[in-house]
């Protein structure tokens, strides 16, 4: 049995990585006979990356809607690599919804991934999946935890009832951004930061129960130490011999509601998950800034305004930025304190890594007969890596994962 999978926005930056991964891995690794067809705008510009990749190509704009159901017949599943996704996100998760295909995105945008959430009880219903963030930061930290959480519960470090004290996720700077990239930024800037806690909510039946609950924190508050690179005290270096403890601040990133659902899922409750991005003295007081200004991104024309502005941006990151490798830490503590993981991945530079976990998950997810894969569901919950098949996975090819000393 063969499945179609439409890639959209295969002309841009990362559009364009996904399609070559894809076309390698198609040809070498049987994916369930995956197939994918080149989509986009721009009809010239798709005849380029189809002759280069070999892949058929559907050329149609998000502003019909006829048009958009008419590419998607015959497609069991839509990879949406088209950024920003406050642009383009909407209209073609809709559209997966009135085929009855599977919904597969590389989004980073918090509000992005909020809206698309709302679908996630009709795609339940329909037997569809959703999976936001099938990229570099939300898709290896989501699975990274995912394993931890299983490994601490298999070996008895946790037990099966306990909760966890924090979560806390952070990710090295990138010191280049695509158009897009750049784009998601800006709209992720806000006076505050969402993070999670363990609080009061509603249970649906008049009452109220302990679960973990959204919350803000002004922006600036948060603000902690990571080691992101390999020094003296744990030697095994990514990339940068400075081994030291960099400061990094909270942010609007998507593994925050990401790992909500993996905590959840693995029958655990966490008191905080928090998400961080590693900033300088000068990145410190830009952040801070920026968050101040935010409320102007909420005026009428500001998306359009932001559009503009990166478009003036290269298209993609410097070649330098392609060879640098990033990593992401994560950080587990019980109700008391007690460091209970403390594990470093060292990842490709987030632009392949994000190739590799997008066609990765839309191949298990396009080709999966698990009846659990369907409404909204995680990174993590589409790949079911372990522990023993973590690394050697596609999707988490070049990684290594590190103790941090």
């Amino acid at each position: 049995m063969s499945f179609n999978i439409l890639l959209y926005g295969a002309t841009g930056f990362s559009g364009r990585l996904i399609a070559a991964r894809a076309s390698s891995q198609m040809a070498a690794k049987p994916y369930g006979s995956c197939r994918m067809i080149l989509a986009g705008r721009n009809g010239a510009e798709l005849r380029k990356v189809a002759a280069d990749t070999k892949m058929p190509f559907r050329t149609f704009s998000l502003d019909n809607p006829v048009a958009v159901d008419r590419a998607l017949d015959g497609v069991d599943l839509v990879l949406n690599a088209a950024g920003p996704f406050a642009f383009t996100a909407l209209p073609l998760a809709r559209a997966a919804l009135r085929a009855g295909c599977h919904y597969v995105d590389i989004n980073g945008e918090l509000d992005v991934y909020r809206a698309l959430d709302d679908f996630a009880e009709k795609a339940y219903r329909l037997g569809i999946a959703m999976v936001c963030g099938a990229a570099a930061s939300a898709g290896a930290s989501d699975v990274l935890l995912d394993i931890v959480l299983k490994e601490l519960g298999t070996k008895g470090t946790l037990a099966a009832d306990a909760e966890l004290g924090a979560v806390r996720i952070a990710m090295v700077q990138t010191p280049d951004f695509s158009r897009g990239s750049a784009a998601a930024a800006l709209l992720l800037l806000r006076e505050q930061v969402l993070v999670v806690r363990k609080g009061v909510a509603d249970d649906g039946r008049g009452g109220q129960r302990q679960q973990m609950v959204f919350w803000h924190e002004p922006v600036g508050k948060l603000e902690r130490t990571f080691r992101f690179r390999a020094g003296p005290r744990d030697q095994g270096r990514p990339g940068d011999a400075k081994g030291g403890p960099r400061i990094a601040s909270a942010a609007n990133l998507i593994d925050t509601p990401t790992a909500r659902r993996t905590v959840d899922r693995n029958g655990r409750v966490a008191h905080a998950i928090e998400s961080y991005v590693e900033t300088g003295p000068y990145g410190r007081i830009a952040y801070q800034v920026g968050g101040m200004l935010s409320p102007l991104l909420a005026l009428p024309g500001a998306k359009q305004w932001i559009r503009m502005q990166t478009s003036l941006l290269p298209e993609g990151p410097r070649p330098e930025e392609l060879r640098t490798n990033h990593a992401c830490v994560l950080e587990i503590e019980d109700v008391h304190r007690k460091l209970l993981a403390q594990l470093r991945l060292v990842t490709p530079n987030v632009y392949v890594l994000t190739a590799q976990i997008a066609v990765e998950v839309a191949c298990e997810v396009a080709r999966s007969k698990d009846p659990a894969i369907r409404g909204w569901v995680t990174p993590a919950q589409a790949l079911g890596l372990t522990a023993d098949t973590f690394l050697a996975s596609s999707a988490f090819e070049g990684c290594s994962v590190q103790m941090v000393a």
